[in-house]
């Protein structure tokens, strides 16, 4: 008993001493690496940081400075300076970029020449006007060194920060002054995001804090030449420091710099956070470090007991065994002579039960067997809940996205619907002062780019109502406006539009002069003749796209042929379905979503025109569309006829306007006037009776907005200037609703016209009204109609 407790205690002070030994020097290893590995990661990230905000802030500036070298591309070497487009494409530039406030045209000899600001009136100015501060000569002369200079950074109000650029032009030595708002720099600052707590700020270069999180900081114009992390930059360090922050707090830095303007963005990580995973893997290690002593010392109790038990288990085997008991054996795996005197006794029983040994054998073989088959039944079960689990999630995520499919759709429709009165309204304008400006041009080459101007506006309104109308296909409320259509003003439309794309691609595109005149919608089928010619452009390598016009019978079919790839016999039966694409030409010519010719095919079914298809693969397509005839063009001397008719009518006549948009109502006070009538105009129903207070004269014609302002409505104009004058008056109302009353709910001698109107259709359209018999009835008594429903503002 002395000998296996001498034994016993040996074993286990050697097991303990060596395992608890091996443990500690593993993990004081894994601890030195956890904590390099942790402050490599941190050093990267920083760095990574840094370099992407300066990144993004490079983009920003660089990019407004390629749109202000745009605008001095016309100040060209040897050519006159062209200071009217400046201003225009400076007025875009501002617009597109609502960080810049204000632009500066300067010559070379630092004369101020044009100023536009996006919140005062743009200045033409002489030399001396407004003389440059000797800051912005400096500026200025670096920008000619350079090409680009950048100012320091200032604040407006105190508050506002912004960046004064100079970009010299290539000309005859003048340069661009833009200002820069620099909330958006701000902005990007405020979403660095290290870890939970760490943040980023941008130092300009006289060191004076321009951007930080905390905006009251900023406010302050602090100087950081003193902050720890403003000198490690100065001592051009590259990699992240351990240093303190503004606040004096320990953290760890990063720093880049942004080119050109020269300033430094930090990003910093306090290190308290930065050491928190490295603390807390040092309390787990240490945690698990002695739970593994103290399994390690359970572990050598074991061992040590295991080495001291063989003997006994001789000795109680070999009892077992005397006694009769022939299945007990002697398990010693020692490896020396007590293993070799338990194998002697184990082959004495193993003899005498060799038959039983057998059969447990078995037995337990034919046990396992069934065990590993029932496993195998009960993981493929869990498999199968697996993937109906996986599957019910699926379907739900899918009626998700669904539902939120269908209700976005319902909200486009809603949208276009409620903002096509405030969209129209501005183009409604737009197409008038156009108008008007043709009238006014008495230079043959002036005259005929205000008519390029004037076709491409009316192209932009029939392309903005299309829209409007084609978004209506999915809700099924699109109205259609059937009316006679030239088509040559159809395809001259065509032509001004898709001329261009077809000569970038160099393809000849070739329209064909058309006299006919068809009844169908203009704005849907502008869309459909738009969508096959663009088709066929993108469609042809090479050749030529042909559009033209056939009469057969009491139908024109409008052609659109192209020697472009052509279309597989078994894939034009498809074509016109939604989402369907052709695979050869969609890897040939960019893959789209597939629904040009969809919507082709369902606006052609809304008009009731049959459409149709041949093609040949390699050879070429031909899309037509059948169109019932009118009648041919009229003539010049019938269309001069119809002008002097309107000339007549509209001479000395009174006409009243309302519009609460003051472009529409300068511009149609300026086309009536030049058609010779008397015109008083106003925004609303009070201010045009005031108006008529100082008139003898009833008005002859009311042209009025259906929606003015709040709480009036052109309804109720016409009803308050009739009860007035108790007389019919007859009043055109020109609306830009997308759903406006009916004729049948207007009150009599009215008449209802959707925005946008051409000038001559405004002028023809009051010219009838002038002229219709129901113009001079009387209103006694006076009962105002009333206003329908909705129709009020």
């Amino acid at each position: 008993m002395n000998l296996r407790q001498s034994l016993f205690h040996k074993y286990l002070s050697v097991l303990s001493a060596m395992v608890c030994g091996t443990l500690l020097l593993a993990s004081m290893a894994q601890i030195a690496l956890s904590v390099y590995q942790q402050r490599q990661r941190t050093d990267e990230l920083l760095v990574a940081e840094s370099r992407l905000a300066t990144v993004q802030i490079q983009s920003f500036l660089s990019s407004i400075v390629a749109s202000m070298n745009w605008v001095l591309d016309y100040d060209q070497p040897g050519a006159q300076l062209k200071l009217g487009e400046v201003r225009d494409e400076g007025h875009r530039l501002l617009r597109k970029t609502p960080s810049l406030t204000q632009l500066r045209y300067v010559d070379a000899h630092a004369c101020v020449l044009l100023e536009l600001s996006r919140i005062q009136v743009d200045r033409s100015l002489s030399c001396g006007d407004t003389p440059l501060s000797p800051q912005e000569r400096s500026l200025l002369a670096q920008a000619h060194r350079d090409k680009v200079a950048y100012g320091p950074v200032l604040f407006r109000d105190g508050s506002v920060p912004y960046v004064e650029v100079a970009v010299a032009a290539r000309g005859r030595g003048g340069a661009l002054m833009a200002q820069i708002d620099l909330r958006q720099i701000h902005a990007t600052i405020t979403g660095v995001r290290v870890g939970s707590t760490g943040y980023a700020y941008i130092v300009d270069r006289d060191w004076q804090l321009v951007a930080h999180p905390d905006n009251s900081l900023v406010l302050r114009h602090m100087d950081l030449r003193q902050s720890s992390a403003v000198a490690a930059a100065l001592g051009s360090a590259k990699t992240p420091l351990l240093t303190r922050d503004i606040d004096t707090r320990y953290v760890l830095s990063a720093a880049a710099t942004v080119p050109g303007p020269n300033w430094w963005v930090f990003v910093h990580l306090p290190v308290q956070e930065a050491l928190q995973p490295i603390l807390t893997s040092l309390w787990v290690t240490l945690l698990v470090i002695l739970l593994a002593m103290l399994v390690a010392i359970a572990a050598s109790y074991y061992l040590a007991q295991r080495m001291t038990k063989p003997i006994l288990a001789v000795r109680t085997g070999a009892a077992r065994m005397g006694a009769g008991d022939l299945q007990a054996r002697i398990s010693v795996t020692t490896g020396d002579e007590v293993e070799l005197l338990a194998q002697e006794f184990n082959r004495m029983a193993a003899t005498l039960g060799e038959s039983h040994a057998q059969l447990e054998e078995k037995v337990r073989q034919r046990t396992q067997a069934l065990e590993q088959a029932g496993e195998q039944v009960r993981t493929q079960a869990g498999e199968l809940a697996s993937v109906n689990a996986e599957l019910s999630v699926r379907l739900d995520e899918l009626a998700l996205r669904k539902d939120e499919a269908e209700r976005a759709s319902a909200a486009k429709t809603r949208f276009l619907a409620a903002a096509s009165h405030d969209l129209l309204q501005p183009m409604h304008a737009v197409g008038l002062m156009v108008g008007i400006l043709r009238q006014n041009i008495r230079y043959p080459d002036v005259s005929r780019i205000v008519m390029k101007v004037e076709s491409a506006v009316q192209g932009m309104e029939a392309l903005f109502a299309s829209l409007l109308d084609i978004s209506k296909l999915d809700s099924q409320s699109i109205k259609v406006d059937v009316q006679p259509v030239e088509m040559a003003s159809l395809l001259g439309f065509i032509d001004l539009n898709y001329q261009p794309i077809a000569l970038e691609k160099k393809i000849a595109l070739r329209i064909a002069r058309s006299r006919y005149v068809v009844r169908t919608d203009p704005a849907i089928l502008e869309r459909i003749v738009g969508n096959l010619v663009s088709n066929a452009i993108r469609y042809t390598r090479s050749g030529k796209v042909l559009v033209g016009c056939r009469r057969k019978g009491d139908m024109v079919h409008l052609l659109v042929y192209d020697t472009g790839i052509g279309i597989p016999k078994q894939c034009q039966e498809h074509i016109f379905d939604e989402f369907y694409q052709v695979d050869s030409a969609a890897d040939a010519h960019g893959k789209g979503l597939g629904l040009g010719l969809s919507i082709v095919h369902r606006s052609a079914a809304l008009l009731g025109h049959a459409l149709y298809v041949q093609s040949t693969p390699g050879a070429g397509s031909v899309f037509g569309i059948a169109l019932p005839l009118v009648r041919h063009a009229a003539s010049r001397k019938a269309l001069q006829l119809v002008a002097d008719v309107v000339h007549d009518a509209l001479q000395g006549a009174f006409i009243v306007i309302v519009d609460d948009d003051h472009n529409a109502i300068e511009a149609t006070e300026q086309l009536f006037q030049m058609a010779g009538s008397h015109v008083v105009t106003g925004a609303s129903t009070e201010s045009v009776l005031h108006l008529l207070e100082s008139h003898l004269r009833v008005p002859d014609l009311i042209v009025t907005d259906l929606r003015l302002r709040p709480g009036d409505s052109g309804l109720q104009l016409i009803a308050a200037l009739r009860a007035d004058s108790e007389q019919l008056i007859p009043a055109l109302i020109v609306t830009g609703e997308g759903h406006p009353p009916g004729q049948e709910m207007l009150p009599q001698n009215c008449r209802l016209v959707r925005k946008p109107v051409g000038p001559e259709r405004l002028l023809e359209l009051c010219a009838q009204m002038l002229s219709a018999p129901a113009a001079a009835q009387n209103l006694n008594p006076v009962s105002p109609p009333r206003s329908p429903p909705g129709c009020a503002s």
